[in-house]
């Protein structure tokens, strides 16, 4: 587990420019980054024979896709 942290913590550096903060996302924006990250992970998944994986990146690729339209909707109720 800390192999993976420190990579995370690397990327972060790296995306960052280690002096540039990244602006927070907006929910919308990150509904709609997952949406197309999942999507482009469902296909890999697809395409390596790996089946359940490939349903489970769909189903939150669907889930992200109702989120951007709940967000994006101008009459979207915020209760």
């Amino acid at each position: 587990m800390k192999h993976k942290v420190s990579k995370l913590v690397a990327l972060e550096s790296i995306a960052n420019g280690d002096d540039v903060p990244i602006r927070p996302m907006s929910p919308l924006e990150a509904a709609s980054f997952i949406e197309g990250m999942a999507a482009e992970l469902r296909i890999m998944a697809r395409n390596t024979k790996l089946s359940t994986l490939s349903y489970f990146l769909e189903m939150a690729r669907i889930e992200a896709s109702a989120e951007v339209e709940r967000l994006a909707s101008p009459s979207r109720d915020r209760h």
